[in-house]
C-alpha cells in the first residue's frame, strides 16, 4: 500500500500578487519566482517519463508510487502555471514576452528530451533532479526556510511536503530499471546544469525587470544551507528512504491533506 496522498489542491492567488515573494531578500525573491516558471514544463516531462517507464517496472509497489508521484506532480504544475500568469501580468511586455521565449526553448527541450533520448536518459534526469530538490526540500524543512509572502508560502510549503513525501520514487524507479551508479552521478549533475542554467535564464529577465544587477547566479539562503544533504546523494551507497526526516513533515502533510477535505479542489 503506497503511503503517497495525491492531494488534489488549488491555490487562489490575489491579483495583488508582486514580485517580491521572499520579503526583504529582492533577488531570492526573483531566484524563487524563476523557479517557479519552469514548473509547468519540467514537471509534464517526469510524468510522461514515470509514464514511460510503468510498463517495465515488475514491483507493484513502486508502480502505485509512481503512478501517485505523476498524480502530484500534475497538480504541483498547475498551480504554479496560476501563479506565474499573475507574475507575467505584472512583467513589461519586453520581459514577459523574453521569459515566454526561454519557456517555449525550455519546452521544446523537454519534448525533445521525451521523443528523442532513451528511458535510461530520461530516468537518470528525473533521479537528478529529485535528488537536488529533495535535498533542498529538507534543509528547508529542518531550518524553516526563507520568509515567504502569504499566498506564495502555502505553494510552495504544500509543494516542497510533497517532494519529500515521494522522494523516493524517481531513484526507485532509475535503480529497478537502469542501476548504474555512474550513470547516475554523470547524468545526473548534467541534468541539474541543464535545469539550473533555465533558472539563471529566467532569473535574469526578472533582475532585468527591476533595473539591477550584476546578474550573477544567485542562491537564498535556505538553498545554501542545503549543500551537506545535496552532496550526499553523490555517495554510491546513497538512498533518499534512509535520510532522516523532520517531524515537522508529519503535520505539514496533515495540513494540507486537512484543506483538501474542507474543498480546496
Amino acid at each position: 500500500m503506497s503511503e503517497i496522498v495525491v492531494r488534489r489542491l488549488r491555490f487562489e492567488f490575489p491579483v495583488d500578487t508582486d514580485l517580491e515573494v521572499l520579503p526583504n531578500d529582492h533577488r531570492g525573491s526573483r531566484s524563487s519566482i524563476a523557479f517557479s516558471l519552469t514548473m509547468p514544463y519540467l514537471e509534464p516531462y517526469l510524468i510522461r517519463t514515470m509514464r514511460g517507464a510503468l510498463p517495465r517496472v515488475k514491483d507493484r509497489e513502486l508502480a502505485e508510487d509512481m503512478r501517485r508521484f505523476s498524480a502530484q506532480e500534475s497538480h504541483h504544475y498547475r498551480n504554479h502555471a496560476k501563479f506565474n500568469e499573475q507574475i507575467r501580468s505584472k512583467l513589461h511586455p519586453e520581459i514577459a514576452a523574453k521569459i515566454q521565449r526561454i519557456e517555449a526553448a525550455l519546452e521544446a527541450d523537454y519534448r525533445r528530451f521525451s521523443s528523442e533520448r532513451s528511458l535510461r536518459f530520461n530516468l537518470a534526469y528525473a533521479e537528478g533532479f529529485e535528488a537536488m530538490t529533495g535535498a533542498l526540500a529538507l534543509s528547508m524543512l529542518e531550518t524553516g526556510g526563507d520568509e515567504v509572502a502569504p499566498g506564495y508560502r502555502e505553494l510552495v510549503e504544500w509543494h516542497l511536503a510533497e517532494e519529500i513525501e515521494h522522494r523516493t520514487v524517481a531513484f526507485g524507479a532509475y535503480q529497478a530499471l537502469v542501476g548504474s551508479y555512474l550513470y547516475r552521478v554523470w547524468r545526473g549533475v548534467w541534468a541539474q546544469l541543464h535545469y539550473l542554467k533555465y533558472i539563471h535564464r529566467f532569473y535574469a529577465c526578472l533582475m532585468a525587470e527591476s533595473g539591477r544587477g550584476p546578474f550573477l547566479p544567485y542562491l537564498p539562503p535556505s538553498a545554501r544551507s542545503a549543500w551537506r544533504g545535496y552532496l550526499k546523494t553523490f555517495a554510491p551507497d546513497y538512498d533518499p528512504a534512509a535520510v532522516p526526516v523532520s517531524p515537522r513533515l508529519r503535520a505539514l502533510l496533515d495540513k494540507y491533506s486537512a484543506l483538501e477535505g474542507a474543498g480546496s479542489d
